[in-house]
């Protein structure tokens, strides 16, 4: 899709000349295929449909026949039959008018009336919320069994409702239509192969839904592409020249940019990839040779003039998309600065990847249902007996298991405690949901409820879970330890320049410490004090860039004091510029409150207050523990008695800031009912909250009516990760009770 044409489709101005130059437009491209004595129904269908709407006008202005003529025009490159050329242009007549199914059919015949009718059914939802989104799904796969056209008809005109959206008033109305379009109508056009609709209904949603990610790679298309025509005619001349060299045949050569959404997800999606300059196929080719031999001999001519990435070679000829895709590819470097993608496949493949299902049609006396793909005409079969299954059940959870293999395979759909959905990678956790959510939200990660079941952090929801992200007010838990809990690359994104703001933030800290120590040794006002010379001279940022420079020894303590107070410089020659360790640094850093904490991290947390145990007295060779409780935040030797008889959720990770972090050894003790049953539930509960077990002993019950136990050793660097055990393990009457026997 070239940059230019794709920002012409989001930046729709309303249409004022007169609509009879969108039905010549339609005219014009029909003659091509359909009879000539064909052409002046559309003409006639057009002055009927005028009429009918009358003087109804859109929320862009435009008077509203404008609508389905746009619509019409986006349908024309399927090469559509007369019937659903007709019904396009008719297809809001019976709802938004006075004009009934009999009228249609008494003026345009029954089978466009049907269709215009199907057409009706499946825009006519008045359910809310996660109710609308199942029965606009039956609705839709239902008109889709019955008859393809009404889908080709329900798409064109999503198109342009999705490219005029932004005219609409209500933001969350705007909103609810993106997310709708995303959830089905893209799903349907991906899954028909209908390649083109696909484009344009993901990236006009895309623009709605995440605007200011869909800006940034406009930008970086046109900036780095704007003169995309000088890629793509060099990369064409040079793929035609090699052809020619190699006398291979060959119907064309076309060159295209990647559009906004399918870069957006390739960043969200896969995991090595963390900024748009690291796609490697923002600029790909595609070669229609004449058979599928002569695919093969384009591969080989191709690989031999330029060097292949082998992993991106793919071949989709011997081993077909489901939805009947065909195709070589293959990822090349030489031919720019940059990666390249060349596709090839014959002029029958490239119909197919352009317009999938409807490629097979062929408009004249054959059923287009004869010229439809094995796996494309089971898959719609299926549609079809699915609908038919939960018509009228109200089994929906059924019916939404269903659809998750049917539409949902690469991408999940959740929902919020309000309903509001967000799409979501396959894969991702509910800490991926949180940072889609709100950043904020996401740095104060208390806890996830799935459907009402409180999930550890590293969960997976499946499509369709309701999640309430709960969060902690003004605290931060964030740790470069939830990396490993991230699926998306933006929620990974966010983390890291959070950590990096946190390093950043300890640096300063550190250095300053440092600083004031220094400022003690030469007998200098502090920071902070009245006579301090040293903040005047500098701005906030740049203050803080020389306490980074001088923490990495690129700047000097001694250098950096001589501009504040140069009468001093004989004081600083008296003194040896040595390092100065943090330990070195505690007893002043006591001097101020705000650095009593710096000694010991908890639970990755450098500003929390807190005292040592008086019965255990931990010295500094010791392994320690932080228990939170009503009296604050408590340092304890890990064999404490203390610490064994506190409650889980009270327990912190803790450790001196000169060490690394602290794995524990915990041994659980769970009383349960009847082990021999119950063992393989706890087992998988624990499996569940990613904890690992080193040894477990089971001591069954001495009768059926006493409960037995449950031993359990495991090691983990989080103790209060078991505390959302414990909560899982309440909700099931077979677990009673869950203690630390051991810890050290």
């Amino acid at each position: 899709m070239h940059v230019k044409r794709l920002q012409q489709f989001l930046d729709y101005r309303p249409h004022t000349d007169d609509p009879q130059i969108l039905v010549d437009d339609i005219i014009k491209q029909a003659r091509r295929y359909l009879p000539t004595e064909q052409l002046p129904l559309i003409q006639h269908t057009y002055e009927y449909a005028r009429q009918a709407h009358g003087d109804q006008v859109r929320l862009s202005g435009e008077i509203y026949i404008t609508h389905p003529l746009k619509a019409t025009v986006f349908l024309m490159d399927m090469k559509p039959d007369i019937a659903t050329i007709q019904a396009c242009i008719l297809h809001d007549v019976i709802e938004d008018t006075d004009l009934t199914y009999e009228d249609i059919k008494k003026e345009f015949g029954e089978e466009v009336a049907i269709l215009c009718e199907w057409l009706v059914k499946v825009s006519t939802i008045k359910y809310r919320g996660e109710e609308r989104q199942l029965e606009t799904l039956k609705k839709t796969f239902l008109a889709m069994a019955y008859d393809l056209r009404v889908i080709f008809i329900k798409i064109v005109d999503r198109i342009h409702n999705i490219q005029t959206l932004h005219f609409h008033p209500k933001p969350e109305k705007r909103v609810r239509i993106a997310e709708e379009t995303m959830l089905i109508y893209v799903s349907v056009a991906k899954r028909l192969g209908l390649y083109r609709y696909q484009l344009l209904l993901e990236n006009g949603a895309f623009m709605i839904l995440n605007p200011e990610e869909c800006t940034k790679i406009m930008h970086y298309l046109q900036k780095n592409f704007g003169t995309e025509r000088t890629y793509i005619q060099r990369g064409q001349r040079k793929i035609e020249m090699l052809l020619r060299e190699e006398k291979i045949p060959y119907h064309f050569v076309k060159g295209r940019v990647k559009s906004p959404y399918r870069i957006f997800e390739k960043v969200e999606r896969n995991q090595s990839i963390s900024e748009i300059s690291q796609v490697l196929d923002i600029v790909a080719f595609r070669v229609v040779a004449h058979t599928v031999g002569d695919c093969y001999n384009v591969l080989g001519a191709i690989h031999s003039n330029y060097t292949p990435m082998v992993k991106k070679i793919k071949d989709y000829i011997s081993i077909p998309k489901a939805n009947g895709y065909q195709s070589l590819h293959t990822t090349v470097i030489g031919m720019f600065r940059f990666p390249v993608e060349v596709q090839i496949r014959t002029q029958k493949m490239d119909d197919i990847a352009e317009y999938g299902v409807a490629a097979h049609f062929v408009y004249s006396d054959r059923h287009a249902a004869d010229h439809i793909s094995e796996s494309q005409s089971a898959w719609i079969k299926r549609l079809q007996d699915l609908v038919a299954t939960y018509q009228t059940s109200d089994d929906k959870e059924s019916f939404k298991e269903e659809m998750k293999l049917q539409i949902l395979s690469k991408s999940i759909f959740l929902y919020t405690p309000k309903w509001d959905i967000f799409e979501m990678p396959q894969g991702s956790t509910v800490l991926d949901f949180a940072f889609r959510i709100h950043t904020d939200i996401a740095l104060s990660f208390k806890s996830a409820i799935v459907n009402g079941v409180i999930k550890p952090i590293g969960y997976q929801p499946q499509s369709g879970d309701i999640i309430d992200i709960k969060s902690y007010r003004n605290k931060i838990t964030a740790t470069k330890y939830w990396w490993d809990f991230l699926h998306t690359s933006s929620a990974r994104n966010k983390l890291q320049k959070h950590i990096k703001k946190q390093e950043r933030d300890e640096i300063i800290i550190r250095s300053l410490a440092k600083l004031q120590t220094r400022l003690t040794e030469w007998k200098l006002p502090l920071i902070g004090s009245d006579a301090d010379q040293v903040r005047k001279l500098y701005r906030h940022d740049e203050w803080e860039k020389h306490l980074i420079d001088m923490y990495h020894k690129q700047e000097s303590y001694s250098l950096f004091f001589r501009e504040a107070y140069p009468e001093q410089r004989r004081a600083f020659h008296d003194h040896t510029d040595t390092t100065i360790t943090p330990q070195t640094a505690i007893p002043l850093l006591y001097e101020w409150s705000w650095w009593s904490h710096d000694n010991v991290i908890i639970d990755h947390h450098h500003h929390l207050s807190y005292r040592l145990c008086t019965n255990c007295h931990p010295t500094m060779k010791d392994k320690i523990i932080a228990k939170s409780g009503k009296s604050g935040i408590v340092i304890h030797e890990v064999s404490c008695q203390g610490v064994e008889t506190a409650n889980i959720q009270s327990l912190m990770e803790a450790h001196r800031q000169h060490e690394g972090v602290t794995n524990y050894a915990i041994t659980l003790s769970i009383t349960i009912d009847h082990p021999q049953r119950n063992l393989t539930a706890l087992l998988g509960m624990m499996s569940d909250y990613r904890i690992l077990i080193d040894k477990i002993q089971v001591q069954n019950q001495k009768d059926r009516f006493t409960p037995g136990s449950v031993k359990i050793t495991t090691h983990g660097t989080n103790p209060a990760k078991f505390d959302l055990l414990r909560h899982a393990l309440k909700k099931h009457s077979y677990f009673h009770t869950i203690r630390i026997v051991h810890i050290r």
